[in-house]
């Protein structure tokens, strides 16, 4: 045991020595660090955990077999590793997109472009519709555009109301199929078609749900559902899925988006 500790204090001294000598290692090891925390933080919750946890697994078993000179695992191993990264850069497309448009922003902290006056209306028309069990899907627009996605709905360009939220989303309305685009706290266009998510988790949902889990994937918006069969409010945000949150969580949710 005291043959052990002192090999390994010999090691730290000798990285302790190393990084004085050489700070420019230390610089890098912060990097990574910031590097590996943004990218645990960015998958959390997401289907990529499990399929990383597959990939580690995967890892140990070829680095066990390295060890232990096992030559046809090697092989294989080397025969399939380009195949799979390419495999899991199609797998993760929807994931590295978001992620670089994380990027492009200013700050990993989203901002709702409009006042946050928005909040109140929105909360309002939330807690009436889920009440009332109305389906509704709104997508509230943030740093990424949502114009091609209002293009494919009818233009309204009108202030933002809960009694305006609440008509669209009336069964008896033409406009309540599809989905609300708000932008610049006005509600930019109504009866909108959002792009379905190919998730495995979307097989479990509606198409509302799908729809909506579809857009957070795709963009950065704050999208809410509301559940016409069970009036249970969701929230869709980087593809994560909240489900049967309550109309003071909605607020709390809007307030922290356009801080």
């Amino acid at each position: 045991m005291t043959v052990m500790l002192s090999v390994v204090a010999g090691h730290i001294r000798y990285l302790a020595d190393k990084l004085l000598r050489q700070p420019q290692h230390a610089v890098e090891i912060v990097l990574l660090a910031l590097f590996i925390y943004y990218a645990i933080m960015f998958v959390r919750g997401t289907r990529a955990v499990a399929v990383l946890r597959g990939a580690l697994l995967l890892a140990l078993i070829f680095g066990v077999a390295n060890v232990f000179s096992l030559e046809t695992i090697n092989l294989l191993y080397r025969t399939l590793a380009q195949f799979v990264v390419f495999s899991m850069i199609v797998m993760f497309a929807p994931e590295l997109r978001r992620a670089l448009m994380q990027i492009g922003r200013q700050t990993f902290v989203g901002n709702v472009l409009g006042s946050k006056s928005m909040a109140e209306p929105v909360r309002e028309a939330v807690r009436v519709l889920a009440n009332k069990q109305i389906g509704a899907l709104l997508a509230i627009e943030r740093t990424v555009g949502l114009r091609g996605y209002a293009n494919t709905g009818i233009t309204l360009d009108s202030e933002i109301s809960a009694a305006m939220l609440i008509s669209i989303f009336f069964p008896k309305n033409p406009l309540h199929d599809g989905g609300v685009i708000v932008e610049n706290g006005r509600i930019l266009a109504a009866s909108c078609i959002f792009p379905l998510s190919n998730n495995p988790l979307s097989q479990l949902m509606g198409t509302r749900h799908r729809a909506a889990l579809g857009m957070s994937e795709e963009t950065d918006a704050l999208v809410i559902c509301v559940s016409e069969e069970t009036g249970k409010i969701s929230i869709f945000e980087n593809g994560v899925w909240d489900e049967g949150i309550s109309v003071t969580a909605v607020t709390e949710r809007l307030s922290r988006a356009t801080l």
